[in-house]
């Protein structure tokens, strides 16, 4: 018993050791919020994630780009605009991160996220740098297709006080690429799809303007006060000039 015993320990130990490994070389997903938030920013097409891992430093960067096309500001149609580019031609989002082996966010000055377009929201341009961020969280997760997320704390941008103090983002890969699951080696894929939210986006405080049936409402009630008052003011005049209208009333 204790010699088989000995072997399952040494059969299982190189097991234990390849387990350990690709848990050193796997990221997990950040906890998403959850649930639907705006502003929202969609992305999508022609875009690119390129990862070059670096043995010396055992570190990598990673660069994220991608074109977004639709900004929706609240849940009707009518607040969903469409990015356009600056007039250099520039339309993208931006993304450059340093990790370790783990896929875990290195701190570094080169971290940044950045989004370039031309925007019209409730009738005012925005152009430029629309957005700029500092990453503050890294998730990664494989499978078809691979996912990725970020924390990020807002740091300028002209619609910085849109979005609020903190962006979420999330962008999947579109099936085409040669990540694995490692952070320990370099890898390509192709951006199939993103979402840029912000959770934390100041509450509008402005009062909404009272639709046409609520004026036709409170100018309807005030019509018939204004009658009954007048009716009470004629039938005083005619009880104070005649007093006999008291016995036709009864009458």
């Amino acid at each position: 018993m204790q010699r088989m015993r000995s072997l399952f320990a040494r059969a299982g130990l190189p097991l234990v050791l390849v387990v350990g490994l690709c848990a050193e070389v796997s990221a997990e997903l950040i906890q998403s919020p959850g649930g639907r938030a705006y502003p929202d920013l969609a992305g999508a097409i022609t875009g690119t994630q390129q990862y070059t891992y670096h043995p010396s430093t055992q570190t990598g960067t990673l660069q994220v780009t991608n074109t977004p096309f639709l900004l929706t500001t609240g849940p009707s149609a009518a607040n969903e605009v469409v990015v356009q580019p600056n007039s250099d031609g520039m339309r993208s989002q931006v993304i450059n991160l340093k990790l370790d082996p783990n896929g875990r966010l290195v701190s570094d000055p080169g971290n940044s996220y950045s989004l370039y377009g031309t925007v019209v929201v409730d009738g005012k341009t925005f152009q430029g740098l629309l957005l700029q961020a500092t990453p503050t969280a890294f998730g990664a997760k494989t499978g078809a297709p691979a996912s990725f997320n970020l924390d990020l704390k807002v740091t300028g941008g002209e619609l910085a006080r849109t979005f609020g103090p903190s962006v979420y983002m999330e962008f999947h890969s579109g099936g085409e690429g040669t990540f694995d699951g490692s952070f320990a080696r370099s890898f390509t894929t192709k951006i199939d799809s993103s979402n840029t939210l912000g959770y934390q986006s100041p509450v509008p405080t402005t009062v909404p303007e009272p639709t046409t049936f609520v004026v036709l409402l409170a100018g309807g009630f005030w019509l018939i006060v204004y009658r009954h008052r007048r009716r009470h003011r004629f039938s005083s005049v005619i009880h104070d000039h005649h007093p006999a209208a008291d016995e036709l009333s009864v009458l």
